[in-house]
């Protein structure tokens, strides 16, 4: 049974305009739907006069005031968190700062092998 060639280009390009539209009319329903929960979102919390900060100032630890690395880290870690929170506009804080557990598989070396492989680069 032999088909013509203008009944198959007219099923191929039917069914590529359905797809397509169908995409366009789920990516409309999606950004709607954001829109609406976030004007929801706002509409609960009322929306406080950002907080002036004072610039921190600028403090050159030496080793005779006692610094050590960790206060350095725990001071970068704090900054980090800081600059995440004033991005999203909310206030976060450091409450504890611990080392993390050491779970071993660095210290064979089939784990450090697959450790390796799945973080190489492709």
């Amino acid at each position: 049974m032999q088909m013509e060639l203008s009944y198959v280009f007219a099923v191929v390009i039917t069914g590529l305009v359905v797809v397509f539209l169908g995409l366009v009319l789920l990516i409309a329903f999606i950004s709607i739907i954001g829109r609406i929960f976030k004007s929801i979102d706002r509409r609960k919390k009322p929306e406080a006069p950002p907080e002036q900060k004072a610039p921190a100032p600028a403090v050159k630890q030496t080793p005779e005031s006692g610094a050590s690395d960790g206060d350095e880290i725990i001071a970068v870690i704090s900054a980090a968190v800081a600059a995440m929170g004033e991005a999203d506009g909310k206030a976060y804080r450091v409450k504890s700062v611990r080392r993390a557990r050491d779970n071993g598989a660095s210290a064979n070396a089939w784990g450090a092998a697959g450790l390796r492989e799945s973080t190489m680069p492709f």
